[in-house]
Formats: structure tokens, sequence, C-alpha cells
């Protein structure tokens, strides 16, 4: 193979997938846009049901970012739901929301951040779970 087609293929093997659960549309395309334009891949649900069937049957991400408040099945639930799974229960999680929300101290997640979102410090903190 030639030496940039190795590259380009070594870097397309290196790209670690973030899941984003969001049940806006404006701000679940904003935050996919950005991390794609900062080289991760993306996969993005509308809430947490999808979110955790995909987990449940696919390879899982490298970290999921989600929002606590949506329907069908919140963020709370979801995480909940994360961490009864040896395997999921590993993947690091960020949420994001925009109300106090007093019982995610137990859903052992990486940070909370309220909407409207510092999009440099979630990038900074998505980079160090990822090792980028």
């Amino acid at each position: 193979m030639h030496n940039s087609k190795r590259a380009v293929a070594l870097r397309k093997v290196m790209i670690m997938t973030i899941m984003l659960v969001e049940d806006d549309d404006e701000a679940r395309g904003l935050f996919a846009e950005i991390l794609e334009r900062e080289g991760f891949g993306v996969i993005a649900f509308s809430n947490g049901r999808d979110a955790l069937e995909h987990l449940w049957n696919e390879e899982a991400p490298s970290l999921v970012i989600l929002d606590l408040m949506m329907p069908v099945m919140d963020g709370i639930e979801l995480r909940s739901a994360m961490l009864q799974d040896r395997r999921l229960a590993k993947i690091p999680a960020i949420a994001v929301t925009a109300f106090d929300q007093p019982a995610t101290a137990k859903l052992s997640l990486a940070r909370v951040f309220r909407k409207p979102v510092d999009i440099s410090a979630l990038l900074g903190l998505v980079r160090q779970h990822c090792g980028t």
C-alpha cells in the first residue's frame, strides 16, 4: 500500500467516536458539527432508548455526551442503565443540562455542563477522555 493511502487508512482506524444523545435538533446538530470538525466520529440520537439500543448492539463509543432532560428515556435513565452493564459502565459520560440535577452524583459522570455549554471546556474534556 502506498504510504499516503496507509496514513489515511490509519487515521480512519484511529478516529474516536462520540455518542451524542440530545433531543433538541438544533443543539444536536451544532454539537455534532463541532465534534466532527475537531476530527471525531459522531453517532447521534434524540433519546436515551435509541442510544441504549445502539450501545447494546454495536461497538462502544469512546465517550457519551448526553442531555439529562429528554423524552422517551432521559439521560439519567440512560446513564443508570449503562452503569448496570459492565461493558457500558466503562464508557465515560459527560452530561449537558439546562436545569440543576441533584441526582447526577450517583451517575459517575465526568462532568455536568449547564446550558449554554462552554464549548472550549467541553472540547477540552472530550480530548482528555479520548486521549487526543
